[in-house]
């Protein structure tokens, strides 16, 4: 998979995204909408138990 680089006049369309875990926890778990492209935080982190 090839990674682009974005420089500070183009915008990232952030098309592609997917949940990263930040932390798992006696069954809860932290996650967070991440872009594939820029690696941006798309949403706050989000914990689900």
């Amino acid at each position: 998979m090839t990674m682009n680089t974005y420089s500070i006049t183009e915008v990232c369309p952030h098309d592609i995204a997917y949940i990263k875990v930040i932390d798992a926890v006696c069954g809860c778990e932290t996650t967070v909408l991440t872009c594939t492209e820029c690696k941006k935080e798309l949403e706050p982190p989000k914990t689900e138990c």
